[in-house]
């Protein structure tokens, strides 16, 4: 481990108490085991050092996405996460099922159109992750971004080809927010959650849009979020 990574490790110490997001790593590939995967400060200070992101496949639909992600803003923890989903239709259904109100009272522009504090997670989409970090409520330290994108069509939107994509250059928008965080003293782990399984999914696109060195894969099947316990 290099001394920058130490360094990285011990101020993101008190950010992880214990690792809330546990998985197994499996080879993309083949789906096949190839070992634990535990987010510590350790685990994170690799990540951010060496810039890999953690891509999540076979997570089933999003209703299934949001209770795991429930369980991890339920959590007791002194960093917050933040979740940032591909579009704002699923972003109107997941307020809809939070706050049990149907998604037509919701109005344009409300905060369940761009972003809500739920427990230890703030929910958004891609293109308001900018106007949160300029929030005066976004305060405290944020322990990782999660990018849920069932499909892993995030990296194709580059802005070009319609002056309808103009400003919406989504892979950007996730590499300025974590640049805006660095640039305040915090370096957070990339976390990507898809529907399908990683073998399935052309991940190399991502990985070059995000600016990712490289990606670990891990099987959403086998994922386990919050506290540890004894057989999780």
């Amino acid at each position: 481990m290099s001394v920058d990574t130490v360094s990285d490790e011990q101020s993101m110490l008190g950010n992880y108490p214990y690792p809330a997001i546990r998985v197994s790593r499996i080879v993309r590939e083949t789906n096949r085991k190839i070992g634990d995967f535990q987010l510590t400060a350790e685990t994170a200070a690799q990540l951010v050092m060496d810039e890999i992101g953690l891509l999540i496949g076979n997570c089933g639909p999003t209703k299934q996405m949001l209770q795991q992600l429930l369980k991890l803003a339920a959590a007791p923890y002194p960093a917050r996460w933040v979740v940032a989903v591909h579009s704002k239709a699923l972003l109107r259904q997941w307020y809809s099922q939070v706050h049990d109100v149907p998604t037509t009272s919701i109005v344009a522009d409300s905060e369940g159109e761009t972003a809500w504090l739920h427990g230890n997670c703030w929910f958004t989409r891609l293109e308001q992750l900018l106007p949160l970090a300029q929030s005066s409520q976004f305060t405290a330290p944020v322990a990782g971004l999660i990018v849920v994108d069932p499909q892993l069509r995030s990296p194709y939107a580059r802005g070009i080809g319609s002056q309808s994509w103009k400003g919406h250059d989504r892979p950007e928008l996730v590499n300025s927010f974590r640049q805006k965080l660095r640039a305040s003293g915090q370096q957070v782990p990339l976390i990507l959650m898809t529907e399908r399984p990683a073998m399935s999914l052309n991940t190399l696109p991502a990985q070059r849009a995000f600016a990712l060195e490289s990606l670990w894969f891990a099987d959403g099947g086998r994922l386990r979020v919050g506290p540890p316990y004894q057989g999780a």
